[in-house]
């Protein structure tokens, strides 16, 4: 195969580098990143893509298309920060940023650029082969906490995909082979009455007697759920700090994961059952109110084995001297890293015979129910980085995240024209998906909630 469309990127590197670093600076948080959406739809929009903007009613989410007709390939962008997270680039000690205030800790501005720098390489492809066909950008918001991509699935952003590719920074270079799980996010608000504890606790309701109380039922329901279920929770609100009072309010937060998103409702209905005990018990009240949720992650086979030999195919980045020079300090500052582990990823991992049970859970999970969907762990941080730490936004601008990003766009490009050049492997994947799905989605997020704007 011609590979010639890959040089687009080479000759665009210094643009994809400056708009990843731009993202990197503006560490705009969950639904508002304003600023980023915009230099990402500016950028795609003087490349010749049409923009679609206020996507799923998200102001920030967007879809960026060039071409028309089928084969459509989307690339997943995300560009949101993590809150309180603010660190210096490049640098190897600890140190709060004095222009801002956030921090991309988990590595998106590399994400959506790597995502920009796939899409220019398809659109090459297809302006010299002829082929019909259509490349997408799709900007989604919020992936830290907010499900940016369900309220997106909602609205059928991903409907018409016939495949969808993601590059999430990792310290390793492989394809995402696990599933996740589907997870849901309640808050439960106790309202009792409030007395004196000393003089007339008999008077009083506690809330909090509640919320302690409905934690205990959910860890005794621990014993009887599924073993790939999972329920978390914290107590948000306490009802104050005076001992000598019967709180009258209380708040408790679930996340509550499950294999599926029939299995998760049914995990929450019995959660739910434990809060409605607890009324019962202390003779208080309680509101519930469903903040996000996401669907199981579906993986598919015929796209993993695709993306793996695009991969395969181009050299995976090396350090230079600089690159090793920082990461030999780095390394001092990281609390669980392997001494045997190697101060950056350059050896592909193969995809495993047996896969592991993955019990974490992201909004990816509702793009792949909606097309084939597959995922690259991009391998720009030095192993042993923890993700959502500081070493990670101060890795944000180094060397080897920037020829990582572009390594990644590379290969994202290939894998998708390999999929224009032998449509059997899409036909492959989406029978694989539809064994998977039957066709039907039915989001774990109730129609009826609105992103938190």
């Amino acid at each position: 195969m011609d590979m010639e469309f890959l040089s687009t990127i080479d000759r665009k590197q210094d643009e994809l580098i400056k708009l990843a670093d731009t993202i990197w600076e503006y560490a705009e948080v969950a639904f508002k990143e304003y600023k980023s959406a915009a230099a990402l739809t500016s950028y795609l929009k003087e490349n010749d893509f049409e923009i679609e903007e206020n996507v799923g009613g998200l102001p920030t989410a967007f879809i960026a298309s060039y071409g028309s007709g089928h084969p459509e390939i989307g690339f997943i962008a995300e560009f949101d920060a993590i809150s309180d997270l603010s660190q210096i680039a490049q640098i190897t000690e600890q140190k709060k940023d004095p222009e801002r205030t956030h921090g991309h800790a988990c590595g998106h501005h590399i994400y959506a650029a790597n995502a920009v720098a796939a899409a220019l390489a398809v659109q090459s492809y297809l302006k010299k082969s002829g082929k019909s066909g259509t490349v997408k950008v799709l900007g989604c918001p919020a992936e830290e906490g907010g499900s940016g991509k369900v309220f997106m699935a909602r609205s059928g952003a991903f409907k018409s995909l016939d495949a969808a590719m993601g590059g999430h920074p990792e310290s390793m270079w492989a394809v995402r082979t696990r599933p996740s799980l589907a997870y849901c996010n309640i808050l439960y608000r106790f309202d009792g009455i409030a007395a004196h504890a000393g003089a007339k606790p008999h008077m009083g309701r506690s809330a909090l007697d509640a919320v302690e109380l409905m934690n205990v039922a959910v860890n005794f329901l621990r014993e009887h759920i599924p073993y790939d279920n999972r329920v978390h929770y914290a107590i948000t609100d306490a009802g104050g700090n005076a001992p000598n009072v019967v709180q009258p309010h209380a708040e408790v937060l679930y996340m509550i994961r499950a294999k599926d998103n029939a299995d998760l409702d049914s995990l929450r209905k019995r959660v739910h059952k434990c809060a409605e005990g607890a009324a019962i018990a202390t003779e208080t009240t309680f509101t519930s109110e469903f903040l996000s949720a996401s669907s199981n992650l579906i993986t598919i086979p015929a796209l993993q084995k695709n993306l793996y030999q695009a991969m395969a195919a181009i050299p995976l980045p090396q350090p230079d001297e600089k690159d090793i020079e920082f990461a030999k300090k780095m390394v001092k500052t990281l609390i669980n890293r392997d001494e045997k582990q190697p101060l950056y990823a350059t050896e592909l991992l193969p995809i495993p015979d047996v896969i592991a049970p993955h019990f974490g859970s992201t909004d990816t999970g509702d793009v792949s129910w909606n097309c084939p969907t597959v995922q690259m762990h991009v391998g720009c941080w030095i192993p042993g980085t923890g993700s959502h730490s500081w070493q990670t936004v101060a890795q944000g601008k180094n060397g080897f995240a920037r020829k990582s990003m572009l390594y990644a766009g590379k290969a994202f490009a290939l894998a998708a024209v390999q999929l224009f050049e032998n449509p059997e492997i899409l036909e492959q994947a989406k029978k694989e998906h539809f064994a998977k799905t039957g066709g039907i989605y039915e989001p774990a997020m109730p129609a009826d909630v609105m992103p938190p704007l």
